[in-house]
């Protein structure tokens, strides 16, 4: 049976990989994107060079209309979708004494409220087909809070709690809502951390994970892969870490202390 996943953000990064991953699994995939047309062209190129199918699709996720239109676009053109991947993120390293309102909700608006619409918009379907999954990447910063990111933290943090209510009220549907908490990924964003406090990441991942190195986003990609698949049909309301152990260690661990 053909189905359709919608990854959010993934002209690049970790949303880059997660649709690159479920394309190999055989799912069509609607890459979103909010500015960088040419690396979500990219993006679908790769995904038919494998021999996938997919097509990219514009839209700030944090905004309703958008996502209605986007849906809109993706049920025309593909098909209606039965696996939802909300990825789309964004952080700034800002202490709160410094923030201003507007840039709080955007923390909020981009990290969280996305989720909210968009799981809304694609709910109705895979509770008429009797079969969805949804998958929402979060961070180690929503579960132990770090220091100059509480905005994202806090986003973060209600992702979870989104997670595991929603998965309750699905109870019997056939779908299945996990959260999938990333830590520190060799990506633009998870990268900028870092220089933003002048700190080579490599000397920071040798001390402060219990690894001694940064995820790559495949690695996210795969932990995917397997909550979408049948193999975890029983798994539901969970938050699965794949954070080099650095949660074990501690929000500290960000400033290096």
């Amino acid at each position: 049976m053909r189905k359709v996943a919608l990854v959010t953000g993934s002209s690049r990064g970790i949303g880059r990989s997660i649709a690159l991953r479920l394309a190999k699994d055989g799912f069509v995939v609607a890459v979103n994107y909010r500015k960088r047309e040419e690396e979500a062209k990219k993006t679908v190129k790769a995904i038919k060079e494998i021999g996938g199918e997919a097509e990219h699709f514009k839209a700030d996720v944090s905004k309703e209309d958008e996502v209605e239109r986007m849906f809109d676009e993706i049920e025309e053109r593909l098909g209606k979708v039965s696996v939802l991947v909300n990825n789309a993120g964004w952080g700034l390293l800002t202490p709160i004494i410094q923030m201003d309102v507007g840039l709080w909700d955007r923390h909020i608006n981009v990290n969280l409220r996305s989720v909210f619409l968009c799981t809304r918009r694609a709910l109705p379907y895979m509770i008429e087909s009797g079969w969805g999954r949804i998958i929402n990447i979060t961070s180690i910063a929503g579960l132990i809070g770090l220091g100059g990111l509480a905005a994202y933290s806090a986003a973060k943090a209600g992702i979870i709690g989104f997670t595991k209510a929603l998965a309750q009220e699905l109870k019997g549907t056939g779908i299945t809502v996990n959260a999938v908490a990333s830590g520190f990924a060799k990506t633009k964003m998870g990268l900028s951390f870092f220089e933003a406090q002048n700190i080579p990441p490599e000397e920071w991942a040798s001390k402060w994970t219990l690894t001694g190195k940064l995820l790559e986003p495949d690695e996210i990609a795969e932990v995917v892969s397997f909550l979408v698949s049948e193999k975890a049909s029983n798994i539901t309301g969970q938050v699965i870490v794949i954070d080099s152990g650095t949660t074990v260690i501690g929000s500290a661990a960000f400033f290096n202390r």
